[in-house]
């Protein structure tokens, strides 16, 4: 039995805001500027007994990660940086037995560039050498980072895990090989809602939710689009996965290769309305569309696509088809078969965790 302890906002000595800690055996550090990230791995560490200790970057001290970085440079983690980071806080990081970073990968280069001998688990979840391009204060992407991944895939103490499958086809665009390791989010969602940002006027039961995404609200108004069909549609904020899992469904037009929301609503059986190939190929040639990379020859590397996912999403060919589908659809039957494929996956990726922690690294941890 997994115990618990929460210790809220306590700042360590060098103003890391430590999440959550878990009394057990490994010393895990999590590094992570998401915290749907940091969400998803303390609930893998609650399941393999790990002592873990979350840290999303973004809510630290400002100037305790890097004395020098300012707002969002931070997502460039130049030679610099990475060599000021490390110096002061190496101490803190050796009483850790292994560090994971999520997220963005450019953090992995803190531990790369300094020799760390110790596990070290890259979760790339947003393309290997993402930086924010308005606040950039130094060369970033540089060749020795890219050199770093190519070195890190040959070290015994270094997993590189892809969230999806795409971000390791996108590495070896940029002649970076990452191997093949993929493990996406797996955590039971936590249904509690505090508070329901749904007004009480909407019947879920007999309503379909609209994602306030960019698809769905800047390059389409798919909110007014359901309505003129005559499909009954709530567009707006909520309060968590157990906000929206008695509704009807969702319909959504895909905006990036994968997303946590997917997994927490497969956990609870809410069926997902999205364009075919066919269609959304066709949608991204019209005004603003957004799904950076997305074209005919990646598409099937995108969690909603995949081919093994076929039986898992229902999709439609045209405005006409959605009405088609949503009234001929056998909601339990596919609520069902949604549950029984969220079980499965669970399953999967907690095992390839406990893998890479009790198996890949155990002759490198005391």
């Amino acid at each position: 039995m997994v115990k618990n302890k929460c210790i809220g906002a306590i700042v360590c000595a060098f103003s890391f805001i430590v999440a959550t800690t878990y009394a057990k055996q490994l010393k895990v550090l999590h590094l992570s500027f998401h915290r749907g990230c940091i969400k998803d791995f303390e609930y893998v560490a609650q399941q393999l007994d790990l002592e873990l200790t979350s840290c999303f970057i973004p809510g630290l001290t400002p100037g305790s990660f890097d004395p020098q970085a300012h707002g969002n440079a931070i997502y460039s983690i130049g030679h610099d940086r990475a060599a000021r980071i490390w110096q002061t806080h190496k101490d803190y990081f050796n009483e850790f037995d292994v560090v994971i970073t999520s997220d963005i990968a450019p953090l992995a280069r803190i531990f790369l560039q300094n020799n760390w001998e110790k596990p070290l688990i890259i979760w790339i979840c947003n393309r290997f050498d993402y930086c924010d391009e308005a606040s950039r204060d130094c060369l970033f992407p540089d060749e020795e980072y890219y050199e770093l991944f190519r070195q890190a895939k040959h070290k015994n103490n270094v997993q590189i895990i892809g969230y999806t499958p795409f971000e390791h086809y996108y590495t070896k665009q940029k002649n970076v090989d990452t191997g093949s390791k993929i493990i996406k989010p797996c955590a039971k969602p936590d249904n509690t809602v505090t508070e329901s940002l749904i007004p009480e006027h909407v019947d879920k039961q007999t309503t379909f939710f609209i994602p306030p995404y960019h698809n769905d609200t800047i390059f389409c108004n798919l909110a007014e689009k359901c309505r003129n069909l005559g499909i009954p549609v709530y567009n707006g904020r909520y309060g968590g996965p157990g906000d929206l899992k008695d509704f009807k469904g969702i319909i959504h037009i895909p905006y990036a290769w994968s997303n946590l929301a997917l997994f927490e609503n497969m956990q609870n059986g809410v069926p997902y309305f999205i364009p075919s190939k066919k269609f959304i190929l066709e949608l991204k040639n019209q005004g603003d569309f957004f799904f950076n990379g997305m074209n005919e020859t990646t598409i099937d590397l995108s969690e909603w696509y995949l081919p093994k996912h076929k039986n898992l999403f229902i999709y439609f060919d045209s405005w006409e088809d959605l009405v088609n589908k949503v009234t001929t659809t056998d909601f339990e039957a596919h609520k069902k078969r949604i549950q029984a494929f969220a079980q499965d996956h669970h399953d999967k990726m907690l095992k390839r965790w406990n893998y890479i922690f009790f198996e890949k690294f155990k002759t490198l941890i005391n």
